[in-house]
């Protein structure tokens, strides 16, 4: 709709001798698309059509003045706009920047000017000529082939894609580049102006990224343990650092055929750290929350070995992966009760599950991984969506603790009064999304409250950082900061 209103008036412009504006005529192309569909508005593809053009006509005016109007500065121009311009969306609603399209779309763009008039040709002569209006839509399918086949080939490059965690923080370092792009390409601008105003913007970033690495630092910096729950929605995902550097993932969220929160989020927030491998993922149970997530993370990062209860489920996807571990060689163990490891001062033991406990078997929440963290004097006790039958077979191993990941997402039959007295913790963490459970539970809530545990949830406060040294631990999430004593 916005190609045959663009189509429209540019021809009615040409016909009248008027003198054309690029950015007025593409802000009355998607006044008519609005016009003709007023929801188009909340469309991603319709903001992602017009900031591409926008983006395009805009850096593609300084090539003409400073570069020439050849096909290879236009092009250039064209993929640099349309890059910068889309990047602050894709990055705020797919969690994705494709920077492959900076060069592919030196086939992209001359195929989309074939496909694009070709599309609109075959529905114009549709009503005069069959015949003629499907050799126009079998040409302009043929060029619509050949652009998908330029996107898989993106899809497949190494690097070709940043990976961001979706929303408004993710679309600002792009939309602050766009700003920069369009600052230093200023329509008047010489090439020597754009290579000054370049010169300063670099140094600029430089200086701002290597303030942000001196003044504080971030959740993930510095020595010491850092835990970090992820929000991922309506599952679980948590990622621990040691203190020098090893890095150990527990659980990765959900994945559907829609969405994937091992590729979406923890695989993004991993490379954002600068992670290369990991020495532990855990799987604290084999529900698609919790798992769903790992095989995502695993083809990005390769890991030493992975945990889970071995409580064997018919699941396919639980037997599958099981499968992907053994084909890529990934070391696989079923941990039991009273196991313990260590890694760079940081020790792991398993709580549960003991097989042949009296629910063995018969919930695999019941059945999950609980994971006792400790770090010098701290300690914190991750349950998986262990509930009242698991708390109560682990009451006699229990000691206080300064951290704990609430059971089964704050569900109504976990995290027991029982469960709260024994360990006594100062922060408890809700790993929660939307949801119809009624997840987290008003009577879970209730209780934590009644004994003095300050509650953080990652469905209000975004993703929740945990650094300690052993005596004093810091949480960090959306809008708050605490630090506290430890046991």
């Amino acid at each position: 709709t916005r190609a045959a209103a663009l189509a429209a008036v540019l021809a009615l412009c040409r016909i009248r001798q008027r003198h054309v504006h690029a950015d007025s005529m593409l802000a009355a192309t998607c006044l008519t698309v609005l016009f003709v569909d007023p929801w188009a508005i909340l469309d991603l593809g319709g903001w992602l059509s017009a900031a591409a053009l926008w983006g395009a006509s805009r850096v593609t005016r300084w090539t003409d003045h400073a570069l020439g109007k050849g096909f290879g500065w236009r092009t250039l121009g064209s993929s640099i706009g349309a890059t910068l311009a889309t990047a602050p969306i894709t990055a705020a609603g797919l969690g994705t920047v494709a920077l492959a399209g900076l060069a592919l779309n030196f086939l992209a763009i001359p195929l989309a000017a074939v496909a694009v008039p070709g599309v609109l040709a075959s529905l114009l002569l549709y009503p005069l000529s069959v015949e003629v209006a499907r050799a126009f839509a079998g040409g302009a399918g043929l060029a619509l082939h050949l652009l998908e086949l330029c996107a898989l080939a993106g899809a497949a490059i190494p690097g070709g894609h940043a990976s961001v965690e979706p929303g408004m923080s993710a679309a600002l370092p792009w939309a602050a580049t766009l700003g920069i792009a369009l600052w230093v390409t200023a329509v008047r601008n010489t090439t020597a102006e754009a290579g000054r105003r370049l010169g300063w913007a670099s140094t600029a970033v430089v200086w701002v990224g290597l303030a942000r690495g001196t003044i504080g630092g971030s959740a993930a910096s510095g020595g010491g343990l850092a835990l970090h729950f992820l929000d991922v929605g309506q599952g679980d995902a948590a990622v621990v650092r040691t203190p020098s550097g090893h890095w150990v993932v527990i659980d990765a969220g959900p994945a559907s055929e829609r969405s994937d929160a091992g590729r979406r989020v923890v695989a993004p927030f991993l490379a954002r750290q600068g992670v290369r491998s990991l020495d532990l993922v855990v799987v604290s149970h084999a529900h698609a929350d919790h798992l769903g997530g790992v095989p995502a993370v695993l083809e990005r990062f390769p890991a030493e070995l992975v945990i889970e209860p071995g409580a064997m489920v018919a699941d396919p996807r639980y037997a599958a992966f099981l499968s992907e571990l053994e084909e890529a060689g990934i070391a696989w163990h079923p941990v039991r009760r009273g196991e313990r490891f260590a890694l760079d001062g940081v020790a792991f033991t398993i709580l549960h599950p003991l097989p042949g406990w009296p629910g063995w078997g018969e919930d695999v929440n019941e059945d999950s991984v609980v994971l006792l963290v400790e770090y010098g004097a701290f300690q914190a006790l991750l349950s998986g969506d262990a509930g009242f039958p698991a708390e109560s077979a682990m009451a006699g191993s229990l000691r206080p603790v300064d951290l704990l990941k609430v059971g089964h997402h704050g569900s109504r039959g976990s995290t027991s009064d029982g469960w709260l007295s024994a360990l006594r913790p100062k922060i408890a963490v809700v790993s929660v999304g939307r949801n119809e459970y009624g997840h987290p539970s008003p009577s879970v809530l209730a209780r934590l409250l009644r004994h003095d545990t300050e509650v953080r949830r990652t469905d209000l406060d975004g993703t929740i950082s945990v650094t300690t040294d052993g005596v004093r631990m810091t949480v960090r999430s959306r809008g708050r900061t605490a630090t506290y004593d430890v046991r």
